[in-house]
Parts: C-alpha cells; structure tokens; sequence
C-alpha cells in the first residue's frame, strides 16, 4: 500500500513537469519584426524583375526576416531620388548614373547588378545583312536625336569613337516607334540604335522578322545598365540588412533562370495586362545577360566602371575622374 502510494504522488509530481516540458518544446519562439524595405523598380513591372518576384513567392525575403515592397518606375520616376529621399531603400539605376551622381556628390553605392552584360544594340533585318559598325556607313540609323545631342545616343557615339568612323558618313532618322523593328519595315531607317536585344528580338520574332545585333559591348562600350544601389548611409549603417536582402534577391534570380515560365507568370501578378507568352519569351532572352558564367550572380568588374568612367569623361558628362570604390562593391553579392 505504502508503495503504491508513493508511485501515485511521484505521478502527480512528475506528470505535471513534463507537460510543462512539452508546452515548451512546442511553443513558438518570439521573432523580431520583419525588416520593411521598399524596391524602386527602373521602370514598369516586368520579367527583367523576375528575380525580386521569385524572392517574395519563394519566401527567401521572409527567410532573412525581411518584408520587400517593390515599387513600379516609369519615365517620371526617378530611382535616385527616390531612394535619395528615403521613399525607398534600394532602387534600381545605370551604373553611368550612379558616378555621375558621385562626382555631384550624392553618395549612392552599387551593391548588385541584374545583367552583368550589356544587352544594348543596333538593331536591323537580318535580310540586310548589318553585321559590324562598317556596314552602317551610305546608310540611315534610328537615334534619339537628330544631332545626337540626346544622352541615350552616347553609346551610338561611343562605337563611332571606338571603330573611328566618320559621324557624317551615315544618315539619322529619330526612331518614334520603338516596337520591332517596325520603323525599319516602314523604310524610316535601315538601323536602330540603343535597342534592347532582350525584348527587342522577342517583339521582333513575334512579328515575324529576324534580326541582326551589333552589341556595343563589343566595341568597348560595356556599361551595367540595371545596378542595385543603397545611400552609402544604409551601407555604412546597416549592412547586415544590405546583405540580407542582395543575397536573398540573388537567389531570387538563380530561381527565375531555373524557371522561366513559372516568373513570368508572377509578372502578371504585379501587372495583370502584361502577355505571358511575351514574358516568358523575353525571361528567355535576358537570361544570358544575367548569367555569363563569368563569376557570380550580381558580381560586378572593376573594367566596366574604368570603361564607363572613360565614356563619361570623355563625352563631358563629369568633369574629372572619381574613386569608383565609393561608387560600387561586390562585399553583399559574393558568397
């Protein structure tokens, strides 16, 4: 009797511990409040985002604790500013923008790139055989401005510098339809210059045309033309933060490349009147833009910022040479 009594209070006493135990083992751990940052995006929504969309559905902002707000650009948005005047915490620019800003003294850093390559281009009908800067001369080329006075006619410039053509050796025409190659099927232009080769292929196939591309990075202009940047204050501030969220976009994008149709569809998520077909199309064409098998994604080249800084200069646009240290910095995108 003695001994039974004894199991029975060793009962009450431990059953209670272990279901303290237990409650414990399972009840959740407090978390800290998400980091909220907001992304603003160079223009509108679209695939060459499909990194920053695959990171939301993903999870992998959430897995660093991270809430992401990705905000649409347009032609009256600019990116500088908006980061500049804290409306968001990482925006989307050229890397030529970024050192001009510099040598004004605003203090923004690159910290990530989405093409590590150039996909900017002349752009004709394969049916013309355009193949090299030499085949342009006797003939009329689409550009921004007619004196070539517009800023997104410097790497039209640019090649002629590097390829020592005669400027007045070629006609100018303003490109006004930047569909296809529509304007050189309506004989307004035997070539455009400044074209995507990503989507301008894409709208071009679509319409049944084959084209040729004469790349400027090619002929020495290689400029990153979608770098991810912060204040230097956020980098110097709060760096954990800046690594979280480059090195959860990176994965982002490693996703999107393994996926192509899936991330084209999440852009329709964020702009339901954009065509699938069209997205999944253009996911295809950028992808070697994005990933060169040239180093890491994101990772960035000391000789495209001298070679930018070159062009700048040279075109008068800074006045004097700067530290590009302070301009970019592979320390978030590496692994």
């Amino acid at each position: 009797m003695k001994k039974n009594l004894f199991v029975t209070v060793a009962v009450l006493f431990i059953l209670p511990s272990l279901l303290l135990g237990a409650c414990s083992a399972v009840a959740p751990v407090p978390t800290a409040e998400p980091d909220k940052v907001t992304v603003q995006l160079s223009w509108f929504h679209g695939v060459e985002y499909s990194g920053f969309y695959a990171a939301v559905e993903q999870g992998y902002y959430t897995d660093v604790n991270i809430e992401a707000v990705l905000n649409a650009g347009g032609p009256d948005i600019n990116p500088l500013d908006e980061v500049k005047n804290g409306n968001a915490q990482f925006g989307i620019t050229s890397g030529d923008s970024l050192i001009t800003a510099q040598s004004a003294e605003q203090k923004f850093v690159a910290v990530a790139t989405i093409f590590k390559e150039n996909p900017l281009a002349i752009t004709s009908l394969k049916k013309d055989s355009i193949t090299s800067p030499e085949d342009l001369i006797g003939k009329t080329v689409g550009v921004y401005s007619p004196d070539l006075s517009n800023f997104f006619d410097i790497p039209f410039l640019a090649l002629i510098s590097r390829t020592d053509l005669d400027r007045d050796s070629m006609n100018y025409a303003v490109i006004e339809d930047f569909q296809g190659a529509n304007e050189i099927k309506a004989g307004n232009m035997d070539a455009m210059s400044g074209m995507f080769a990503t989507d301008q292929q894409v709208m071009a196939s679509q319409a049944g045309d084959e084209l040729n591309f004469i790349y400027y990075k090619d002929y020495g202009y290689d400029v990153y033309i979608n770098t991810i940047f912060v204040t230097e204050e956020l980098r110097q501030s709060n760096p954990d933060l800046v690594r979280r969220f480059i090195q959860a976009t990176l994965d982002g994008y490693q996703y999107a490349i393994e996926n192509t149709d899936e991330v084209a569809a999440l852009a329709l998520t964020y702009d339901e009147t954009l065509d699938l077909a069209y997205q999944q199309a253009v996911m295809q064409a950028q992808i070697p833009f994005i990933n060169t098998g040239d180093g890491q994604l994101g990772t960035m080249t000391e000789n495209i910022w001298n070679n930018t800084q070159d062009i700048l200069l040279e075109f008068n646009l800074i006045s004097k040479p700067i530290d590009l240290s302070t301009v970019y910095t592979n320390e978030f995108a590496q692994r």
